[in-house]
């Protein structure tokens, strides 16, 4: 997988966590893509906000 199909599956995932209000505030959204961006995988919600 090519690196812009990378962020492409990241970005999707990331905008139906949105859409299922699972993310539910900008913070969250920053947090979820960075945490997207440092180890590949989408946390939301309790388990973001106690990373920080």
């Amino acid at each position: 997988m090519g690196e812009q199909e990378k962020y492409k599956y990241m970005l999707k995932k990331i905008i139906d966590e949105t859409e299922s209000h699972k993310i539910q505030s900008s913070e969250e959204l920053i947090k979820t893509l960075i945490n997207e961006l440092t180890h590949g995988s989408v946390i939301v919600n309790k388990t973001t906000q106690s990373q920080s």
